[in-house]
């Protein structure tokens, strides 16, 4: 079972639901039930990791990013057709189960500054 403590972020990432396997920081405070349901997909999903995973959920106009740091160095030009096509995947589930039709995926760096969007 994920335990998620609720916490606010020193570092300006906005607030965070915290467990020993996946942070994810938001901005908006309305996005606390999102984060949460997000944090739900990936444990059902076994998206979870041997190492804590860092997510990030922003919004940008109408759209929301949900932002992936990832566990490797990460380079867009050695970036495979199949791993775009996973990411696609991912990002089409994620929005089906999240009911949410704007949400993207992006592929950020350990400072979620954004390194790939898969829409774009």
């Amino acid at each position: 079972m994920l335990l998620f403590l609720f916490c606010s972020c020193g570092q300006d990432y906005g607030n965070k639901l915290e467990s020993s396997e996946l942070d994810i920081f938001y901005t908006d405070k309305n996005d606390e039930d999102l984060a949460r349901n997000v944090a739900g997909f990936w444990k059902e999903n076994d998206l979870l990791g041997k190492k804590k995973q860092f997510l990030h959920l922003s919004r940008n106009k109408n759209v929301v990013q949900l932002k992936l740091i990832p566990s490797e160095k990460f380079e867009v030009k050695n970036f495979s057709f199949d791993e775009r096509a996973t990411l696609k995947s991912l990002q089409d589930s994620l929005r089906i189960a999240l009911k949410n039709n704007d949400l993207e995926l992006v592929i950020a760096n350990n400072q979620f500054k954004t390194v790939y969007n898969i829409n774009q």
